[in-house]
Parts: structure tokens; sequence; C-alpha cells
């Protein structure tokens, strides 16, 4: 290698040294080829240099110690809204305790509701129910849903919950929301469910009726056969274990006898009663009530219904 480098120098001296000469006179050239030839033998004889050995490369262990390394976990991406308009509806089929049920300051307790997928879309896992306003009464921000609800089917949701240490009634609203943040609610409306709570320290004085609900069935659904019988179905709610006593109303004045109902706990229990309306009858509406007499004294609105037929 040395060897081949020298050569190159050789010929590169001469050639400078051949142009020189032709710019001199003959003289002072061949003085000045003389000298460059001498110096490039003189380089071709020196000894080349000899490399530096290099460090003796590190011994490697016979078996490397594996290092933990955090496997990079993709970022989630928010799923885009569908196009249906149809796709977020809600309904509460049910919940419990009911509203109003009455707790000892501090006491711990399951709130569930029971919600029904009125649209379009499944629910998955990775909706969520959330807390809205009012009274968060010890619960977490959010929950997720825990089954996949498709259209038509109902989830329950239960969340614990905590009483206030302070007396007083509380009322905490909660809505969903879907992995797009849409936050929705149940009914026509799309409204906010609630959890409303009363605490006191001796609760056990304060149990009664909290609410009446009605539903009507009229048979035959339709049509004006000779008969059409009218079954009112009465939901009464109370707010934990208690005897009550009842009445049923209607409007031609034909009541029932004072009936006992009991509960052992806070829930609610439906009892019911039917009216026969004839053809000929009144085009009127008809109405029916239940009164609470025990433990107070308590009147409710009527349950309502027209009579078509004349």
């Amino acid at each position: 290698m040395f060897e081949f480098r020298s050569h190159k120098i050789l010929v590169a001296l001469t050639c400078l040294a051949v142009i020189l000469a032709a710019c001199a006179p003959t003289a002072q050239n061949e003085s000045i080829i003389s000298t460059a030839v001498a110096q490039t033998v003189e380089a071709g004889q020196q000894t080349p240099p000899t490399n530096t050995p290099l460090p003796p490369l590190p011994t490697l262990p016979a078996t490397l110690t594996p290092v933990a390394i955090d496997t990079p976990t993709e970022i989630p991406t928010l799923s885009s809204a569908p196009s249906d308009s149809d796709c977020i509806h809600a309904s509460l089929v049910g919940e419990y305790p009911p509203d109003q049920t009455l707790f000892k300051p501090d006491e711990e307790f399951t709130k569930t509701w029971t919600i029904r997928n009125e649209g379009t879309c499944t629910w998955d896992t990775s909706y969520k129910l959330i807390f809205w306003s009012g009274d968060a009464l010890g619960g977490a921000t959010y929950y997720f849903l825990t089954q996949i609800v498709p259209p038509g089917g109902d989830i329950s949701i239960s969340i614990p919950l905590k009483a206030p240490s302070t007396e007083g009634t509380y009322t905490g609203y909660w809505r969903l929301q879907t992995p797009w943040n849409k936050v929705f609610g149940v009914g026509q409306y799309s409204q906010a469910f609630y959890v409303a709570i009363q605490v006191n320290k001796r609760p056990q004085l304060q149990y009664g009726v909290t609410g009446v609900t009605y539903d009507i069935v009229r048979d035959p659904p339709t049509g004006c056969p000779v008969n059409v019988n009218y079954t009112v179905y009465a939901n009464i709610t109370v707010n934990g274990p208690v005897d009550i006593t009842y009445r049923w109303l209607q409007k031609d004045g034909n009541e029932s006898a004072i009936k006992p109902l009991s509960f052992s706990s806070a829930g609610t229990k439906t009892i019911s009663r039917s009216w026969m309306v004839g053809r000929g009858d009144s085009s009127n509406d008809r109405w029916m009530q239940i009164v609470v007499f025990e433990p107070e004294y308590m009147e409710f609105p009527r349950a309502v219904w027209p009579n078509p037929c004349p």
C-alpha cells in the first residue's frame, strides 16, 4: 500500500518538474528536474509508519440480561358520530330505591337505574354513565357500562352512594355519554335521570307513600262492542318499611272499601280496579283515584280516560 502511494507521488513530482523546466532556462531546468527526482527517491526509501494496534474488544458475557421496555400504546381516537339521527335515544324503565327514600346520616346504599336503549345504535362498554349536576353523594365522576345493549335492550346500572352526614333532601342528576362525547338522557326530551333521597336521624318515624302513578288498559283495545272493560293499575311507591291503608274513588261514586297494604322495604307495589262501560252509556270521561289514609291522609291525582263509544 505504501509503495503504491510513493509511486503516485513520484509521478506527480516529475510532471511538476517538467512543467517548471519548460518555463525556465535550460541549465536551470536540468537542476530542477534532478532535485525533484532525488527528493522523490528519498521519499520512496523511507520506512512506512507502523500502525498502532487497536485495543482488544471487550469480552461479552455469555448470557445477556434482558431489559424491560415499555411497549408504546396506540393513542385511542374518538369514534365519529353516526349520521343516523335516531341513533341515540333512551327511556327510564325503573329504579331502586325509589325517590325520596329515607336514609340515616352517612348510610351507604346502592342506586340502580334500569334504562332501555330506544335508539338504532348498539351501546357498548365505551359508553359511560356520567355525573351531571346536583349532589354526587359520594359517587365517581363517571362509570363505564358493563355490558353491550342492543336496540330495544335494557341495562341495569348500579352505583354505590352514601348519604350525607347532615339531615336534609338531596338530589343528584346523571346522564349517559357516547364514545364521541355526545351526552344524552331519557325520555322525549333526553332529560337527566336522578337519585333523590331524604336524610333523617330517625327515619322510622317518616316512612310513607311518596307517589302514585297509573296505567290504564282497555279491553278490547279498539272498537265499540257491547261492553268495554277498563282496568286501572295504580303503582304505589313508599320510601321504607310501612303499613298503609287506601281506598279507590271513582267518578260514578262507586268507591271501594278501605284496604291495607304492607311494605317490608322501600319500593313499589301495583294494585288494580276495573270499570265496565256498556254501549249507550254516557260518552263523558271516566276517572279513578287513590286516596291514602294511613300513615297520613293523602289524595293523589286521578287516572282519566275518554269513552269514545256513544
